[in-house]
């Protein structure tokens, strides 16, 4: 049933440990950050910040937005707390995915009616995770009908 069991090398044995050094750092100066008060309303403004950003579709908002990052980021450091880059908006996926993943769920059940979650998934290159959101913003909107119950569940166009 089971194959062989592969063991790790010494370098990636080594490459683990440095991973969970850099994380136990990492805690530590998180900690340091939530001890300090002006330090700990610092990291919630930076993380409103990122909130923002990943909201906002205007460029010169966005722009004074990153300043405004930056210039917080560069507190934070000053305080012996290393900042992660943004280079990805945290929290909810944007709206505007969630309304491209509907529109593109909403074709496809069209298009191919009776269909069940996976399959689904399976065609439109994600997950079933991924698309649970917009699946039950469909049907709230009455858009999809559904039969069945849990995974035999299957998806039809109202």
């Amino acid at each position: 049933m089971a194959g062989k069991r592969q063991r790790r090398t010494e370098e990636q044995m080594i490459k683990d440990l440095e991973a969970r050094i850099a994380s136990i750092k990492a805690k530590a100066e998180r900690k340091k950050a939530k001890k300090d008060p002006a330090l700990k309303h610092i990291s919630a403004a930076l993380r409103s910040l990122d909130k923002a950003l990943g909201e906002t579709e205007d460029s010169a908002t966005r722009q004074a937005l990153g300043e405004a990052r930056t210039t917080l980021s560069a507190c934070l450091s000053l305080g012996g707390v290393t900042v992660a880059s943004s280079s990805r908006p945290r929290g909810r996926r944007m709206s505007r995915d969630a309304e491209a993943m509907s529109e593109e769920l909403l074709n496809y059940v069209v298009k191919h009616p009776g269909e069940r979650g996976e399959q689904i998934a399976a065609a439109l290159h994600t997950d079933v995770g991924t698309m649970r959101t917009p699946m039950k913003k469909l049907i709230a909107a009455n858009k999809v009908k559904t039969r069945g119950q849990r995974r035999g569940m299957t998806y039809f166009p109202a």
